[in-house]
């Protein structure tokens, strides 16, 4: 009986033995699969919440420790996560960690480029506002030296080269302006939209501050004459032309909650300069004209300036065709000298840019200048002459044969 006791014991405890080991076999492959699941989720959480490329790396390392950890168990883990497999959990986590990386090295790259555009913006405010300065100082000294003829002159010739300079600097800026968006697609578009939110300072900004300065140095025409309002005109015309072809795409970027406001302000202010150029313009070229013995026709308009052009030379053209005087001939010179010479040679291209004058309107007084010439050229005695020799010849020789007669 006792070795019957002690029999069951040891086979008891044998099973005991065996059970506990499974429990805890049991045990153990849970925790595994436990473990497993906590640390997938906790890399996919990081990946979701991961903003910097340094971020990205230290998980890759991450993803390589786990797989390495848990390859042992891939069988277990293949039964455990069904359908899934730990192989797929795995390329998951890599295929999300690309997919991570890519959108923050996207984001990283606007965070360069609005950086960089800032400080742009920055340099381009400096050194506009150091031009409108040297414009503004060199006027000033313009208004206080109105007394002296010599040294007005070399102020105007200071002040002229100030508003050059300042020109040339804003317009290689709006050709930056137009290679940058003219070409701009809707995925890059929305990507700027997106980052602009955090800018200080924009573009848009930047151009209302250049367009006000315009409209300030028009209304301050000290020392001005045809020649810079013409100018004026051209810029302003190049101003337009390029709002036209990226007005739309930089107000979507910059202004995405009210473009289409955005872009009318813009349209607006270039609307405003046109018309405080004109309003010095029209009165500047009256006066150049005149002051080389051209009396035009009154104008206010670029169709009226035309026509005022036309208006005179086909008066002149009468005028010659039924006269033919000298003093026909000295105005039909005057005009063409000053036109070819000055209008032509030193306005023509600011007076196309500024829609002025087209090519054809030039060339239309072109032509009419030739047939003008031709009626205003001095016609010739010679034949005159001649035959008034002739006839007296021919007198002479009826009397001499009359003589002789009697």
């Amino acid at each position: 009986m006792k070795k019957f006791m002690n029999r069951t014991i040891s086979t008891l405890a044998a099973l005991l033995f065996v059970a506990s080991t499974t429990v805890i076999a049991q045990q153990s492959d849970y925790q595994v699969q436990q473990d497993f699941r906590a640390e997938y989720k906790e890399l996919v959480s990081n990946l979701d919440a991961a903003q910097t490329s340094d971020e990205i790396a230290s998980i890759v390392d991450a993803i390589s420790e786990l797989e390495a950890e848990y390859a042992g168990y891939s069988e277990l883990l293949d039964n455990a996560l069904y359908p899934d497999t730990f192989e797929e959990r795995v390329d998951d986590l890599r295929n999300r960690m690309t997919i991570s990386r890519e959108n923050i090295s996207v984001i990283e790259d606007l965070n360069q480029q609005i950086s960089q555009l800032e400080e742009e913006i920055a340099e381009l405010r400096d050194r506009l506002t150091q031009l409108d300065e040297e414009v503004t100082a060199t006027s000033q000294r313009l208004e206080r030296s109105a007394a002296n003829e010599r040294r007005l002159s070399g102020l105007v010739t200071q002040y002229r080269q100030n508003i050059e300079d300042r020109d040339a600097f804003v317009s290689e800026m709006i050709e930056d302006l137009l290679n940058r968006y003219e070409a701009m697609d809707a995925e890059t578009q929305s990507e700027v939209r997106d980052a602009a939110e955090s800018l200080e300072d924009d573009p848009l900004a930047l151009l209302e501050t250049i367009i006000s300065g315009y409209i300030n140095q028009a209304d301050r025409d000290s020392g001005l004459d045809a020649s810079d309002f013409v100018r004026m005109r051209a810029q302003h015309g190049y101003f337009e032309t390029v709002w036209d072809k990226i007005g739309d795409r930089m107000a979507a970027a910059y202004a995405s909650d009210r473009p289409v406001q955005a872009e009318q302000e813009i349209t607006d202010l270039l609307a405003a300069w046109e018309s405080s150029v004109n309003n010095k313009l029209w009165g500047a070229l009256s006066t150049a004209f005149n002051q080389n013995g051209i009396d035009l026709p009154q104008f206010t308009s670029d169709t009226a300036f035309n026509n005022a052009l036309n208006a005179f030379v086909d008066q002149a053209i009468e005028t010659a065709r039924e006269q033919n005087e000298e003093a026909d001939y000295e105005l039909f010179n005057s005009f063409n000298d000053y036109w070819n010479n000055t209008v032509k040679a030193q306005w023509g291209e600011h007076l196309v840019a500024g829609n002025i004058l087209s090519q054809s309107d030039i060339a239309a007084i072109d032509v009419k200048l030739s047939t003008w010439g031709q009626q205003a050229a001095p016609t010739s005695n010679l034949m005159f002459i001649l035959f008034l020799i002739s006839l007296a010849v021919i007198i002479g020789l009826i009397v001499l044969l009359v003589t002789k007669k009697k």
